[in-house]
């Protein structure tokens, strides 16, 4: 599999182009690029497959730029659709946002309740309509130590090791998602039909169960605090699982990672 990955130098695409090591062309940055860049940089790669993991992702500075957040979450996409390859494009947990059941959710229940989400659900809905085979992978808030010569964004794992105070609601049910796992599916999502998927680990803990479980595991010096959300990011996977892509569960992952890195 010939595949073109945007965003190779960030946390997802850094670990997905280690996956495909041998088979992945790497894109050059798409700031500030236009639709006739992106033609060029598909033409050049001729590759089989985008993997687009590119976006702006920070809900914050988001909502403070909604024309860079466009740009970046709905426009680029929309071109990179438009060349006529198969597209496989990480989508967000946050499309459940301004869900209100208990949940856990399946690819219908979505509910944007933040610029970041909407200006994602956007970009499922207008590349699929232009080339139905693009693949729209929700992915959960996913974790990893840093990688050598990589920003590793703010993470689980990260917060737990760094922060002497964290908060966790003890009322909100969401995933937590071992990086690694995601890079190890991605030849599987690429096989997959066009259509949305929530792709990650599932967990029937809060998230204050989660956090104190993995302090207890490594008996850490941090203080846990309740923030009493009762926002849900809670995705059924059982869709992602009937095409035979399996993730660990929450725990299962984070035990899978302390024993990768002798934690």
């Amino acid at each position: 599999m010939r595949a073109l990955v945007t965003g190779p130098r960030g946390f997802v695409g850094a670990r997905i182009m280690d996956e495909l090591a041998g088979e992945a062309i790497p894109a050059p940055s798409l700031r500030n690029v236009c639709e006739e860049d992106i033609r060029r940089i598909v033409d050049a790669a001729q590759p089989d497959v985008i993997i687009h993991t590119a976006a702006m992702s920070d809900i914050s500075d988001c909502a403070n730029d909604p024309g860079g957040s466009y740009r970046a979450n709905v426009e680029i996409p929309i071109w990179l659709a438009g060349t006529g390859i198969k597209c496989v494009m990480f989508s967000t947990d946050q499309v459940y946002s301004g869900c209100t059941g208990a949940g856990p959710y399946v690819e219908t229940d979505v509910a944007p309740a933040n610029l970041y989400a909407q200006h994602k659900m956007e970009m499922e809905q207008r590349t699929l309509e232009i080339n139905p085979e693009t693949v729209h992978l929700r992915a959960t808030w996913m974790y990893d130590m840093p990688k050598y010569g990589v920003p590793n964004r703010s993470n689980f794992l990260m917060k737990m090791f760094r922060d002497h105070d964290v908060y966790f609601s003890s009322a909100e049910h969401r995933a937590v998602t071992y990086v690694r796992e995601v890079a190890e599916n991605i030849r599987k999502a690429a096989l997959l039909p066009g259509g949305a998927y929530n792709y990650g680990s599932e967990n029937d803990l809060t998230m204050m169960e989660v956090a104190e479980w993995f302090k207890n595991e490594l008996a850490l010096p941090v203080a846990i605090h309740d923030t009493f959300s009762d926002r849900h990011l809670w995705m059924d996977c059982s869709k992602i699982k009937s095409y035979g892509i399996d993730f660990c569960t929450t725990i299962d992952g984070l035990q899978r990672c302390i024993a990768d890195y002798a934690l």
